[in-house]
């Protein structure tokens, strides 16, 4: 009897064929596949692309899912048939034309990124600043409670601290691309 074979995207083999990548969730898949990637691409097109080969895989019965539906824990394992099967693998001009699409990113495309976790994490760093500055109000009408509301309050500082962090690593990644 011959050994089944699948079809599968040169950076997915080469992955999955790696002895010590086992146990592995779709997140760690798919940091992987953009790491070994020579096109650039969204982290979220390459999830979808990533999940979808997963599926595939699942239901071919390459793959075992440990963990329940409801589990955000899912983590997949090889199976026995899995080491069985002979992988065809895809020519990149040829992986193109059998999936969707990747969105490809450019530099204005990165910029807009940017732009918007910079936004957000200004939302944040004002967000925790209220939470800061409401955490010393409550405290001064219910001194009683100052343990809680002390470590609450730095908690918030802590917090503030690291979208700060944060939004100057942004901004100093947008002020190079926009050179």
């Amino acid at each position: 009897m011959s050994k089944p074979s699948i079809k599968i995207n040169a950076q997915l083999n080469a992955i999955l064929q790696d002895e010590n990548f086992d146990d592995f969730n779709v997140t760690q898949l798919r940091d992987a596949y953009l790491a070994m990637s020579s096109t650039v691409e969204e982290p979220i097109e390459a999830r979808k692309y990533v999940y979808r080969q997963i599926l595939r895989l699942l239901k071919k019965g390459l793959l075992l899912k440990k963990g329940t539906k409801s589990s955000k824990r899912v983590v997949y394992q090889k199976a026995d048939l899995f080491f069985k099967t002979n992988f065809v693998v895809q020519s990149t001009t040829e992986d193109k034309v059998n999936r969707p699409k990747a969105v490809t990113v450019g530099i204005n495309t990165t910029v807009e990124q940017l732009e918007k976790r910079l936004k957000e994490s200004e939302v944040d760093l004002l967000t925790s600043i209220g939470e800061s500055e409401e955490y010393m109000r409550l405290y001064q009408s219910f001194p009683e409670m100052k343990a809680h509301l002390e470590s609450q309050y730095l908690q918030a500082r802590e917090n503030s601290s690291k979208l700060l962090g944060q939004i100057k690593a942004i901004k100093s990644v947008l002020a190079h691309q926009r050179k």
